[in-house]
């Protein structure tokens, strides 16, 4: 990958760069870095009270482009040596000049945007969210037919005289008997 020429971000006080610096993007981009921007991505996400809105999203991944993609630069020190490459120097020195940030993000999300958006969009739609429903969104049931009433269960019973009878209630209602010839004992 080619370096990207931004305007000159060393300090006032030291060597400054007449043709400006130079930001070289990691390529390729290594494991580490690419799980770095997919995770800063997904705690920005769950640290908003409200669901953010795509352009929020978009704005955090290309920033962790910004500052994990970054391999190495021109950039010097007020005594001419070389500034490491680090989160405060990225944000002290490259962020502070949205347009020489904005040159490095685009160039950033050209080399990595397929990257680490991959997984992240397959992930998602591999689950889908949830949403908030005014009530069930079950098919509403008709009400189950009511079932039969059960007849009341015969008994029979013996009486003191030997006779025994059947007894058992007849669909009106009422009760129905009839004598049976038994022997008493």
């Amino acid at each position: 990958m080619d370096p990207i020429s931004i305007g000159c971000l060393c300090p006032p006080s030291g060597d400054r760069h007449p043709d400006g610096d130079t930001v070289e993007l990691f390529d390729p981009l290594p494991f580490q870095r690419a799980v770095t921007m997919q995770k800063a991505v997904g705690l920005f996400v769950n640290d908003q009270d409200a669901p953010p809105e795509a352009e929020e999203i978009l704005g955090a991944l290309t920033q962790a482009y910004v500052v994990n993609g970054i391999e190495s630069w021109s950039l010097v020190d007020d005594k001419g040596k070389p500034l490491p490459v680090s989160r405060a120097n990225i944000e002290t020195y490259l962020l502070s000049s949205l347009d020489d940030a904005m040159v490095v993000a685009d160039a950033a999300d050209e080399a990595f945007g397929s990257v680490v958006m991959r997984p992240l969009l397959a992930r998602a739609s591999r689950s889908s969210l949830t949403t908030p429903t005014d009530g069930s969104t079950s098919a509403p049931m008709a009400s189950p037919p009511a079932s039969p009433k059960r007849s009341r269960r015969s008994s029979t019973i013996t009486s003191l005289t030997g006779v025994t009878e059947t007894t058992s209630e007849s669909p009106d209602g009422d009760s129905n008997s009839s004598p049976n010839s038994a022997s008493a004992a």
